[in-house]
């Protein structure tokens, strides 16, 4: 069985360095090849840690792997963070919640702390991941990466949750033979899924954002053909301030157009290269906002007054949704827009749907 363990060990932290590498390559953006690499290295030094070859090593070397298999709860919430959640949903509670899972980590593996609340904060990080994969499907336009949810939700509470629960009750610690064996198994399993799903010859497979390259043509010019009449009828809805609308969901809009669901998903995303719903139309009512925040004759009307009139619920969403489109406050753009008018005059502010 030891022997069979550290074969098992040995594939996985090949396949995770190997896929590292690959995605290091790959035409993904800065943050899916970084959290690709994170998780790799630090699940590596997390099996070698567990190796029981490694008990004779130096002080030096297993510090140093211990401070790298900590990390992993914080690796694993940011390449699920850099799948799953687009902006600009807010990414730093989650990241602030694998850090102290982390740390947790650290602090028992480190000066012998009682496992039972390392693997209880950790067994709530996972739930919590578990809950936003499947949580934030609703607005998914990425068809890979809306059918690919439920099984990252399946690998997250059947290996994450399993291992950390185990720990915690006591059943289990890492020097029992078949809790390592189930941990290098399932391991090498869930690297090797991982791979065959994100290193697919086109580039697109990938959910996070890409790296164009400089010849690459605008997104709506790969929209399919019989879809064009679709975007064409998105296109008029959205001229005609369907976007106002403060409940306005994707089961909305399928309800106006009346097409099917998978077909309006397609068609924004595909065609108009918007890669979640709640993006698509803030995008619009964003670009309404500008408008009306740099027309002097409504200088007296609040932010808040604005955020309403162009279909947001409260302040919160309607500030982050306009900085992450514009770079600044609302406050900010309207003092800027105000001061400069000459330099603004030719600025058009962005165009909620592209045909070309």
């Amino acid at each position: 069985m030891e022997q069979l363990d550290l074969a098992l060990r040995g594939a996985a932290i090949v396949v995770l360095l190997l896929l590292a590498v690959l995605m290091a390559h790959a035409p993904v953006g800065r943050d899916g090849r970084l959290s690709v690499a994170a998780v790799a290295v630090t699940k590596s030094a997390f099996l070698l840690l567990g190796w029981g070859g490694m008990v004779g090593a130096s002080d030096l070397v297993l510090g140093n792997l211990t401070l790298l298999a900590s990390a992993m709860p914080l690796a694993v919430t940011w390449l699920l963070l850099a799948i799953f959640l687009d902006p600009p949903t807010p990414r730093w509670p989650w990241l602030a919640a694998g850090a102290v899972a982390s740390t947790s980590f650290a602090v028992t593996l480190l000066i012998g702390a009682p496992i039972v609340v390392c693997s209880t904060l950790s067994a709530l990080l996972y739930g919590g991941l578990v809950v936003l994969s499947l949580a934030s499907a609703r607005d998914d336009l990425v068809d890979c990466r809306c059918r690919a949810r439920p099984g990252f939700a399946a690998a997250i509470a059947g290996y994450g949750l399993t291992m950390t629960v185990v720990q915690a009750l006591g059943v289990a610690d890492p020097t029992t033979p078949w809790f390592a064996l189930l941990q290098s198994g399932g391991t090498l399993a869930l690297a090797l899924a991982f791979a065959l799903w994100i290193l697919r010859p086109a580039a697109d497979r990938w959910p996070g954002p890409a790296e164009p390259a400089p010849t690459e043509r605008p997104v709506a010019s790969t929209a399919p053909t019989q879809d064009a009449a679709l975007i064409a009828h998105i296109a008029a809805a959205m001229d005609a301030g369907i976007w106002r609308e403060e409940s306005l969901t994707i089961g909305t809009l399928v309800a106006r157009l009346a097409v099917p669901e998978h077909r309006l998903r397609r068609a924004i995303n595909q065609g108009l290269g918007h890669r979640n719903f709640s993006s698509f139309i803030n995008r619009a009512r964003i670009a309404a906002a500008q408008e009306t925040l740099a027309d002097p004759a409504q200088m007296g009307r609040t932010i808040l007054e604005i955020a309403y009139d162009v279909g947001f619920a409260s302040l919160g969403p309607f500030n982050r949704a306009f900085r992450a489109e514009t770079g600044q406050s609302p406050s900010e753009f309207r003092r800027e827009a105000l001061a400069h008018p000459p330099a603004d005059a030719g600025r058009s502010p962005p165009i909620p749907v592209n045909l070309h």
